[in-house]
């Protein structure tokens, strides 16, 4: 089901964790939020400039990545209807360690430091937000750090078929190979594996 309400994921993303915003809440949440749509290869967040802006993905791709020794290392690939960041890195006028790169188009909600401050300020439940968020994000590091080092690159590959087919099927190989840190080549050959007669 889709709809054209770009506040309808992030209200979702609230319900979710039992945080409930009356329409007061809600309409200054639309008040201090920029609605736009990003094209491929726009840059989010820089590595190692200041996070000025949090984002909500409402649709589209994003890579996060960061440049070590003049190697490019995908570190995630979100599609789902979520936060980009923190709004804590916002306010902390936090030097980021990683880039955002849009892969796809994507439609976003933006919110700068200002806007973050005056939510907060009108709404308290929003620190209950970040706390989720927070943990969100400290669990999916502690998920992909687990499957880096636990499993092969095939079931790596496997759990990606089944948690973002959408990403398999529209961005370029040589992302998805470094986010399971694999050659190309060792890529290619597992894709075949899952598409050779047999395979489900």
């Amino acid at each position: 089901m889709t709809t054209k309400d770009p506040y309808h994921h992030v209200h979702l993303w609230l319900n979710e964790r039992n945080i409930q915003l009356n329409r007061r809440e809600m309409a200054l949440i639309r008040r201090h939020t920029l609605v736009r749509t990003a094209k491929p290869k726009e840059i989010l967040m820089s590595q190692d400039q200041l996070v000025s802006k949090l984002y909500f993905l409402n649709s589209g791709i994003v890579r996060l990545n960061r440049i070590q020794d003049g190697t490019d290392h995908t570190l995630g690939l979100i599609d789902s209807r979520d936060f980009l960041s923190s709004p804590q890195f916002v306010l902390n006028k936090e030097i980021s360690t990683c880039s955002l790169e849009v892969l796809t188009e994507a439609d976003l909600l933006e919110w700068d430091i200002d806007a973050i401050n005056i939510i907060k300020q009108g709404i308290p439940q929003i620190y209950n937000a970040e706390l989720a968020l927070m943990a969100r994000l400290l669990n999916w590091v502690q998920q992909c750090q687990l499957e880096l080092i636990c499993l092969p690159a095939e079931k790596r590959y496997q759990l990606m078929l089944e948690r973002q087919p959408n990403v398999l099927l529209n961005i370029p190989l040589k992302y998805i190979a470094s986010f399971l840190n694999i050659h190309t080549d060792s890529l290619s050959r597992i894709r075949k594996n899952h598409l050779s007669p047999g395979k489900k």
